[in-house]
This record gives C-alpha cells, sequence and structure tokens, in this order.
C-alpha cells in the first residue's frame, strides 16, 4: 500500500497541500478474523475506508468551489465590508453543514474497524468442546508453566515474547492466566506478541488506513481552515475545524492498540533463553507454583 506524492491546490490567497493515496488498494483489504464461536471467516475491512475517499474528494472539491466564490464575493465591489462578510460566513457555513455528514460516517467507520480488530484477531483459536485430548493437554502445558520456577517463569515469558513455545502460549491463552502462574498482564504481552508475530502484514495494513484516516482528517481540517482566512472575523469557525484533526474514539483506540504490539524481529530463540521443559515435565505434576509477578 503507497502513499503517493504530495498535491498543492491553490484559490486565491489561499493553500492547502495533500496526499494521492491508491483507494482501491486499501479499499480492497480483507483480514481473516476469529468469531466467538472459534470459526474465520473473512472480513472485507477495506470497505470501511471507502468513505475516506469521498471525504478527502469533497474536501479538496469545497475547497476549489468554495474559495471560489469567496474571492468573487470579496471582489464584489457593490457590496460593502459587512455584507461581504456575512456572506462569506454563510459559505463557510454551507460547508461545514456539507462535510459533517460525512465526518460521522468516517468516525463511525473507525470505531466499527477498531472494534472488529480487537475482537477478530486473536491470536489463539478456541478447542473445539468435543477435543477432550486437547483440553487434557492445554491442562498438562499450563501445569508445566506453573510449576516452574520464578526465574524459569520469567525466562520462559521472555522467550514466548520473542515467538517460542506457540504451543505452549496457546494453551496458556485458551484459560485464565492463573491457572499457569501468570499475571494477566504477562498473558496479554504474550497475547499482544502473538498478534504482532503471526499478523505481521494484517497489522502494517492497519497502520496504514489509520494514517490515510490522520491524513484525510488533517486535509479537510486544513481545507476549511485555509478558506477561514479569506473571511474576516473568522476565529471561531477556526477552532471548530481545528479540532477535526484530532481524531474520533475510534481512531485513537486503534491507534493505543497498535502502539501496545511489539514490534517483530527475525524469530530467534537465544540459547541463553531456551528453555529444558522436558526436565520440568515430571514436576510439573508435583509441585504447585506461584505468580512469577507476585513472588
Amino acid at each position: 500500500m503507497k502513499i503517493g506524492k504530495r498535491m498543492n491546490l491553490k484559490v486565491g490567497s489561499a493553500s492547502i497541500h495533500y496526499s494521492e493515496y491508491d483507494h482501491a488498494a486499501v479499499e480492497s483489504r480483507s483480514f481473516t478474523i476469529l468469531q466467538a464461536d472459534g470459526r474465520k471467516v473473512t472480513w472485507q475491512a477495506g470497505s470501511l475506508a471507502r468513505p475516506f475517499r469521498d471525504l478527502q474528494m469533497n474536501s479538496l472539491e469545497s475547497f476549489n468551489d468554495v474559495g471560489a466564490e469567496i474571492v468573487k464575493v470579496r471582489g464584489n465591489k457593490d457590496l460593502n465590508p459587512a455584507a461581504i462578510e456575512r456572506i462569506c460566513k454563510e459559505k463557510i457555513e454551507q460547508l461545514t453543514e456539507n462535510l459533517l455528514p460525512k465526518i460521522k460516517t468516517v468516525t463511525q467507520n473507525m470505531q466499527t474497524l477498531t472494534e472488529t480488530v480487537q475482537r477478530g484477531f486473536s491470536s489463539v483459536s478456541p478447542r473445539n468442546s468435543t477435543d477432550v485430548v486437547g483440553f487434557l493437554a492445554d491442562q498438562e502445558l499450563r501445569g508445566l508453566v506453573r510449576g516452574m520456577s520464578s526465574d524459569d517463569r520469567r525466562a520462559f515469558v521472555f522467550a514466548a515474547r520473542q515467538g517460542g513455545h506457540p504451543e505452549i502460549v496457546e494453551a496458556i491463552l485458551r484459560a485464565n492466566p492463573l491457572l499457569s502462574g501468570l499475571s494477566s498482564e504477562s498473558a496479554g504481552s504474550l497475547e499482544r506478541a502473538g498478534i504482532a508475530a503471526s499478523r505481521a502484514e494484517d497489522v502494517a495494513a492497519l497502520r496504514h488506513m489509520l494514517a490515510i484516516y490522520d491524513d484525510v482528517m488533517a486535509t479537510t481540517s486544513q481545507t476549511c481552515m485555509a478558506l477561514c482566512g479569506l473571511v474576516d472575523n473568522s476565529g471561531g469557525y477556526k477552532l471548530r475545524f481545528e479540532k477535526w484533526r484530532l481524531g474520533c474514539d475510534g481512531s485513537e483506540l486503534l491507534r493505543e492498540w497498535l502502539n501496545k504490539l511489539p514490534s517483530r524481529t527475525p524469530a530467534e530463540k537465544p540459547e541463553a533463553t531456551k528453555l529444558k521443559l522436558e526436565e520440568k515435565g515430571e514436576q510439573a505434576a508435583e509441585t504447585e507454583g506461584v505468580d512469577a509477578d507476585a513472588a
């Protein structure tokens, strides 16, 4: 997904810069997500980005058209300054009314995108309710971790964050982390590491979508603020438009979620953290461990 070159648009003394995007590539993006019943389905997430294109195009067209109208009004010698200001402000109001519904749609789609990603990007599939052997295997692996010493458990968590011991990590994440002797914070870090490792391309695509959202909202804000620069006493409008570039609840939640994911490095298991888990197996059934974080 590539970001195109920066472009410039000018009307009168007002000027804005914006970026060209391969919107078609963004809008065709799909993700495989995990549903609550454990089924994996294909989700056409890119469709949620289509309003981004509409908002950007509408903002640029409005800048060109409304800007030309404002320039024409300002050049009308038959109007006094008060009339010019009133008419120009009316055009700013019309511009705002035109853009607000599109901004609302973009905001709603960002919320939907974030909520679906947070639910569906789990790195672990739940066991089938009839998979008795799988349940017993998970219990054994959790007991193995629970029976480790505090130092070994910390070493295990470190190695698991680097991509090691995937079967054990899955067993941990399928149940309450306390059953493995881990805190919820430690289990959360393993979950995030798993997402970063298994969905590197999807995570990169989400970062691009968020970057496009940010840029489109910034362009929309700058478009309106630039037009306000052509209108006298329009400071109140500028404050409103400045808020548009601050993002919405959905975009900030997605940004926070992405920022918590670790950066991925080549998956190698350092010898210093490679655990001799087979030697721990015999001890797991006899030893009850305590939470490493509480120790």
